[in-house]
């Protein structure tokens, strides 16, 4: 089996996350895609966030541990980390090791790219579907729902 390292973040701010309509895999994602060559996750994340949102963002880490030692570096552990089966036209069934991470943006105003959307938990329990570019409603998948929760109640001090 093919596989892929990936990484995603949920981006919360005022107790929502952004949301995005993935085109390929047809479903409302946070931002995210492949650790490119010599990239690290957190690089990923941060690269990422920067591309599709046009924002910087700060990772949000429950870390506990922190190395002063010359020969180490400590990046931040995921919140979790997913194996998702993906079906792509050009490389075929594969799979993404998904590195999931929360976080937030640096600056409070900040100017978001237009094709993305705020969800808050209401929407997420409720399962609310939301309009997609081609007039077609459809609810974040059930992993979406579950890990945005988790940072909406993670972040919730930290966004306002």
């Amino acid at each position: 089996m093919i596989r892929h390292f990936t990484s995603t973040v949920f981006v919360v701010f005022k107790n929502k996350i952004a949301l995005h309509w993935h085109e390929k895999v047809r479903m409302w994602l946070p931002p995210g895609g492949h650790v490119d060559l010599n990239e690290d996750p957190i690089q990923t994340a941060l690269r990422e966030c920067k591309e599709e949102m046009g924002i910087d963002i700060s990772i949000f880490s429950e870390d506990k541990y922190k190395f002063e030692d010359t020969n180490l570096q400590n990046i931040n552990p995921p919140q979790t980390i997913l194996i998702e089966k993906v079906e792509d036209n050009k490389i075929g069934s594969h799979e993404h090791i998904d590195f999931i991470y929360f976080g937030y943006p640096k600056d409070p105003n900040f100017k978001l790219l237009s094709n993305w959307i705020w969800v808050d938990s209401k929407d997420l329990m409720n399962e609310v579907k939301f309009k997609n570019p081609e007039l077609k409603y459809f609810a974040p998948p059930n992993d979406v729902k579950v890990l945005g929760m988790d940072a909406l109640v993670k972040l919730k001090n930290l966004s306002n």
